[in-house]
């Protein structure tokens, strides 16, 4: 009788387990709360460049706006809602409406397909064309605009009226160019309105799956987070530790970098790797990237390899990493093993100046464990990371740098 019992109470146990454990690493986030109150970061600290270089940044993944969802992001100074129409198109608006300032991101709802209507009056903005409508049609609405002949003394006009109307006709809000592709919405940003001169890389990663991902606030300038990724010093300096609990003269990390502007004559020759596997794995990575001309110009590659080093003595070559930096605030990092392979996608949304939300997102092949997964993601930035991001919180930004012989 009690075998009987255990036969069925064991693998109900079970099942419990492992919905929990699916529940909890199938998808791993790791999300920093803001610090919005951090005045002495908002300064400037050196002669650094504008704060919002032109270029697509992150907007959001493609699963967290749902159909008839409005939301509202504060993003390189700017407030925007976006939100998905009926016609499953991602749209994105200038929050504010033109009537009397309510924001269309908070309250707002999505009408006519593509249109969101304000939350305080009811007017109606299509996403694409930003005109204000009455109807499904789309039709303009006509909107007359009035001022005060005298808004100091309040003194009436001749006829008598206080209000006059000024102008007449149609009235629309900015809209947003927006692209999705492969589980992400890109957004692009201009500060002279100027249309794209680049697109953002469709990959080819349908092999790999979405495990994970993080998000943390940085106070730095924009540009310091793809100087300090380029920097081949820093790698053996901060990323040399395995584990936290193990001293780096028993096993650590060695690095080794090569890295390139995408548009240099000789690319595929200067990246070229020594070992054939990686070789065909890069090739096939360079081929896809740079099969964007009009990117090319915008982007830079680097190549890491990195090594396992045991007592300092004994080394074995056990990651290969490419990573391709596009535009000022999107990276595509690519890391191969002989046991699996990942695909690191970091993005930067400058909230404000010297303020940043940096995005790393995960996906791995299907035969890494949800537990390893979800390991890999939070010692990146447990350890690491957070040195780097402690050391770009607190320094000075200088236009040049300087350079050590030996």
């Amino acid at each position: 009788m009690d075998w009987a019992r255990l036969e069925i109470i064991v693998p109900i146990f079970l099942i419990i387990i492992y919905t929990l454990y699916y529940r909890k690493f199938r998808f791993y986030l790791i999300s920093e709360k803001a610090q919005p109150n951090v005045i002495r970061h908002k300064l400037a600290r050196g002669t650094p460049p504008p704060s919002y270089p032109n270029g697509w940044y992150r907007l959001c993944r493609s699963t967290e706006l749902k159909i008839g969802q409005v939301e509202e992001i504060k993003l390189a100074g700017r407030h925007i809602a976006y939100y998905r129409g009926t016609d499953k198109v991602v749209y994105a608006v200038a929050a504010y409406c033109p009537h009397m300032g309510a924001n269309l991101g908070i309250g707002g709802q999505v009408r006519f397909n593509s249109c969101i209507e304000c939350p305080f009056h009811g007017w109606t903005f299509d996403g694409k064309s930003g005109l204000c409508v009455n109807s499904e049609k789309l039709d303009p609405k006509i909107v007359s605009t009035y001022c005060y002949n005298n808004i100091q003394n309040m003194d009436p006009n001749k006829k008598g009226e206080y209000l006059q109307k000024v102008e007449e006709g149609e009235i629309k809000i900015k809209t947003y160019l927006i692209k999705e592709i492969k589980g992400m919405v890109y957004i692009w940003l201009h500060c002279l309105e100027a249309k794209p001169w680049y697109e953002p890389v469709s990959e080819q990663s349908d092999h790999l799956q979405l495990r994970g991902e993080s998000v943390n606030y940085v106070n730095c300038h924009i540009q310091e987070i793809p100087e300090n990724g380029a920097d081949a010093r820093h790698f053996d300096y901060i990323h040399s530790s395995v584990n936290d609990y193990i001293p780096t003269w028993i096993v650590s990390f060695k690095w080794t970098m090569k890295s390139l502007p995408a548009n240099d004559p000789d690319f595929y020759k200067k990246m070229e790797h020594s070992k054939e596997k990686v070789r065909k794995y890069q090739m096939n990575l360079f081929d896809q990237y740079l099969s964007n001309k009009d990117l090319r110009q915008y982007m830079n590659v680097l190549c890491l390899d990195a090594y396992l080093v045991f007592f300092n003595k004994w080394k074995f070559n056990v990651i290969w990493a490419t990573g391709f930096q596009m535009g000022p605030a999107t990276v595509a990092l690519y890391v191969l093993s002989d046991v699996f392979e990942a695909l690191y996608k970091q993005a930067i949304q400058p909230v404000e100046r010297f303020n940043l939300k940096v995005f790393h997102t995960l996906y791995t092949t299907s035969i890494l464990p949800y537990w390893a997964s979800a390991y890999i993601l939070g010692r990146r930035i447990e350890t690491s990371d957070c040195r780097c991001q402690f050391v770009e919180q607190q320094d000075l930004y200088r236009q040049g740098c300087l350079q050590f012989k030996g």
